[in-house]
């Protein structure tokens, strides 16, 4: 589905014992829905760009699962077989899109410690640097990974004899002939993975991809606060459409979808209330947070940067003649006027003349 910028908050406290302890094992303290979850594995350390990634399932989700394996349970052992296949190959292709989400976050210097599987899709926790293009590059690699997947589906669907109109089609309105469980297991997957990119891509509401990709791309121009208030504006709108049209078509997953999202937007939205405006530069490209504070401008002009650097110039000057002059002040208490040169005396001289104008 996408990632989610904030982390697991996994602290214990110090006086965690018996039930309390062996309950905090299993359940994460980090309060609210998403909390609700088990682990699944922790990928290896010697696992290059993923090692230490935790890995959690949520409870809905088992529950989701549970139901799907019983519903199956009319088609006999082939239909159970099937459905466990296809859940698992489902649960793939989400869990390397929120791999793709992490391995990218560690590339640009950001922290990704935890990816959550839920009953609508994963999320990974990650933290990319506070600048629009660590950020962007986080996102798009999720569906990069399902991109690149895309390819290799294709090939295998060519090379076991299916046409191009297996490969090629209307994910609304596909429209195959199954050879088997074999061939409609590849088919499914690459219906599922072109599925899961396009989604992706074309909704634009949190948590989903394209609604971050909407904000990374507007926080280039117009700055992180700007472009959050109309992301997350738009995907309250997108999750009420997304709502209605569930509704009306009976789509129980696309209402659930439209509810988390729009809760999602609804909550950035408060958050944003609390956050002070900061201009379009406020955040460097290269360099991390940089602004001038309590500045309304929405670029630094030429002429601001020289003024900068002419400000900083003329303090330091004065730093250097405010030295000067105590060091010339401390010789006349030590020997006296007399031992002070002529330059010293043109020195101590100016210092009096310019602190009597009041410069």
């Amino acid at each position: 589905m996408g990632y989610e910028d904030r982390r697991y908050d996994e602290g214990r406290s110090s006086d965690d014992s018996g039930i309390v302890a062996k309950f905090r094992r299993y359940f994460q303290t980090r309060a609210g829905f998403f909390s609700w979850s088990l682990p699944l594995f922790t990928v290896p350390q010697r696992v290059p760009g993923l090692g230490g990634i935790r890995v959690r399932i949520h409870l809905l989700y088992i529950l989701v699962i549970v139901g799907e394996l019983l519903g199956a349970g009319d088609r006999g052992s082939a239909g159970y077989a099937f459905a466990a296949a296809m859940m698992g190959t489902l649960f793939l292709l989400v869990l390397l899109h929120e791999f793709g989400h992490c391995l990218a976050c560690r590339l640009v210097g950001g922290q990704a410690d935890d990816v959550l599987m839920w009953p609508l899709g994963g999320l990974a926790y990650c933290q990319p640097p506070m600048r629009w293009k660590p950020a962007l590059i986080t996102t798009l690699a999720g569906p990069g990974v399902n991109l690149s997947l895309l390819p290799v589906f294709a090939a295998a669907l060519l090379l076991t004899g299916s046409g191009w109109s297996e490969v090629v089609f209307n994910p609304l309105r596909p429209n195959v002939a199954f050879a088997g469980y074999g061939h409609a297991w590849l088919w499914s997957a690459h219906y599922m993975n072109l599925v899961l990119l396009v989604f992706n891509m074309l909704v634009p509401m949190f948590p989903m991809d394209a609604g971050r990709v909407l904000q990374e791309v507007l926080w280039w121009r117009i700055g992180y606060k700007r472009s959050m208030v109309i992301a997350v504006n738009l995907g309250l709108g997108v999750a009420i459409a997304l709502g209605v049209f569930g509704i009306a078509t009976g789509q129980m997953r696309l209402i659930s979808l439209a509810l988390f999202g729009g809760f999602t937007c609804w909550n950035e939205r408060r958050n944003l209330t609390m956050m002070e405006d900061q201009p379009a530069w406020a955040f460097d490209t290269d360099k991390g947070y940089g602004g001038f504070e309590n500045d309304a401008s929405d670029r630094p002009t030429k002429a601001a940067r020289k003024a900068q650097q002419q400000e900083e110039k003329r303090r330091a000057n004065e730093r250097e003649s405010r030295a000067k002059v105590d060091a010339i002040l401390d010789k006349i208490q030590a020997h006296g006027v007399q031992s002070l040169s002529q330059a010293e005396k043109n020195t101590l001289k100016a210092a009096t003349e310019k602190q009597r104008r009041g410069l």
